[in-house]
């Protein structure tokens, strides 16, 4: 696995004790066991080449600050749909190396209201845009509005050499 997994394996063992919303020694057995037969899994399964770029511990903020990102996007397209709108379909080009990367930073985009991911080609991400009558169509505005936050906070993410 890498030089973490002992990390790793504490770290989901306590989240495996707040899920179960008890400490005793059955919990923590049964959290390490889970957790053990896991990271196993995990280590023969998944493609651990293609993420070693991602640095996971400055990732563990991101879901925090997606769930902001998600409301202030759906005030935005509840204000977009009073005022009238125009669907769109932009291609936006992303500065992210890594894979992984650039699939969470999709989804993500996914998930804010006013925006569907309709394909990933290396480095460019086009989507389906809800868009404000009088906002520009181009692809700037749209990664302004869409990504350009975003992805500023998975660039912190991404290793800049690869271990």
């Amino acid at each position: 696995m890498g030089k973490h997994t002992f990390f790793v394996l504490l770290a989901l063992t306590v989240v495996w004790i707040i899920l179960m919303e008890e400490i005793s020694w059955r919990a923590v057995a049964m959290g390490m066991l889970t957790t053990i037969v896991c990271l196993h899994f995990a280590s023969k399964f998944l493609p651990y080449e293609e993420i070693k770029s991602v640095n996971f511990f400055k990732l563990t903020t991101f879901p925090f600050f997606l769930v902001g990102q998600i409301y202030s996007a759906g005030f935005q397209v509840i204000k977009i749909i009073l005022k009238g709108f125009v669907v769109d379909v932009v291609t936006v080009e992303t500065k992210l190396k890594s894979d992984a990367l650039r699939v969470i930073l999709a989804d993500s985009v996914t998930l804010t209201p006013g925006s569907i991911l309709l394909e990933i080609d290396e480095d460019l991400i086009t989507l389906l845009w809800l868009r404000d009558k009088n906002t520009p169509g181009d692809s700037e505005t749209a990664y302004k509005t869409l990504m350009g936050k975003l992805e500023r906070s998975l660039i912190k993410a991404e290793r800049k050499e690869v271990l």
